[in-house]
């Protein structure tokens, strides 16, 4: 299944039920081959809370008669599975490491990048073509091109050394239990 083709009317229909298509893959469980998709909320306000169980099932059954029209046999080979993109989620987008600035991620990249492949650093500052992560106290500028996987690293966050350039006042990130984490924002010049 060609995920390009699909994708761009997904992400069209989810927002019709308000919530924004993250990340979409396809996966073997057993036998049967799955149509993940993992949804966070759309809007600016809604945004800061969590994906429910609720809101998968919304975005379940809003997506099943579109699929049968649009895909008609799509769900003949794939299940359709929704999820939320998790505490370690990924980030794709330009906007995702924009929305997430200031939190702890992991990066790897397609080819080294001054020789290294792999990046766990604090999220800075975000331009078009790709975003800056401080790393052991080292401004780095990661091409969003060369991204090959990206997710949040929220439970390395109290044990990975603070940023010594990315100025900051740290925020509270929303508690989940049993993890404490803590986040910051680029204070304003």
């Amino acid at each position: 299944m060609d995920l390009k083709k699909v994708q761009p009317p997904l992400e069209r229909q989810l927002a019709l039920l308000g919530f924004e298509l993250v990340h979409l893959e396809t996966a073997r469980e057993g036998k049967d081959e799955v149509l993940r998709l993992y949804i966070d909320h759309l809007d600016a306000e809604t945004s800061q809370r969590q994906i429910t169980l609720d809101d998968c099932t919304t975005a379940h059954e809003g997506l099943l008669l579109w699929l049968d029209v649009e895909f008609p046999d799509l769900r003949e080979k794939l299940g359709v599975e929704v999820s939320s993109p998790g505490l370690e989620r990924p980030l794709i987008k330009g906007d995702h490491f924009r929305r997430f600035a200031g939190r702890l991620c992991r990066i790897q990249t397609a080819a080294p990048i001054n020789g290294q492949k792999r990046f766990k650093g604090w999220i800075g500052p975000v331009a078009e073509g790709g975003v800056t992560l401080e790393e052991d106290g080292v401004l780095k500028a990661v091409p969003l091109e060369a991204i090959q996987k990206a997710r949040l690293a929220p439970f390395d966050e109290e044990k990975t050394p603070r940023p010594k350039h990315l100025t900051a006042r740290f925020t509270p990130v929303p508690e989940i239990e049993g993890v404490e984490t803590s986040a910051f924002e680029e204070e304003e010049a």
